[in-house]
């Protein structure tokens, strides 16, 4: 075949010759190209990823200014649950408070040295000596765990000397911060 002869293929089928010359350079193209497709797919699939982060992140953005004030009525509540160490007078007067509430008698308080790890929270431990007849003291105990300050009982010792009088040992944590 020489060249007048291409030359007259050409000119009797140019829309063949056409589409012949354009699958070759779509296979020259592709062969080229494709090392590249699994590049592709990851960065397609990177940015799918993202694409749906957001749209998650857009849906879930509508409570937001809702949540935030819920979340910070909540740290308002719990910063005014928390003991100080260094108040040493508020803090008894919360256990005098529920002295008279509970009609007991608290014959020894003593706080001790506030611990825990560096960072928000401590626990300030308390000793407890506690009297008064065995419904006064449950109920000690009961305002004490449902009362103001988060409280943690670590021992109670019940002793009854004598009639209806009961003595009451306590050792406690109330979560503080510094």
């Amino acid at each position: 075949m020489n060249a007048a002869n291409i030359i007259a293929i050409v000119k009797k089928q140019p829309v063949g010759f056409i589409c012949g010359a354009l699958s070759l350079i779509c296979v020259v193209l592709l062969y080229l190209r494709s090392d590249k497709i699994e590049e592709y797919q990851a960065e397609y699939d990177s940015k799918s990823a993202d694409a749906a982060r957001i749209l998650a992140n857009v849906r879930n953005a509508k409570d937001l200014p809702e949540q935030v004030a819920e979340i910070q009525t909540l740290s308002k509540e719990l910063e005014g649950r928390l003991a100080r160490p260094g108040q040493l007078a508020i803090n008894l007067q919360y256990f005098y408070k529920l002295e008279a509430e509970n009609e007991v008698k608290l014959v020894d308080i003593r706080q001790g040295t506030a611990s825990g790890p560096k960072g928000l929270f401590v626990s300030i431990p308390y000793n407890l000596g506690v009297q008064g007849n065995f419904k006064q003291l449950m109920a000690f105990l009961q305002h004490l765990q449902n009362g103001r300050h988060f409280c943690r009982f670590g021992s109670a010792t019940f002793t009854k000397p004598g009639g209806e009088t009961m003595s009451m040992t306590l050792v406690i944590e109330i979560l503080g911060t510094t």
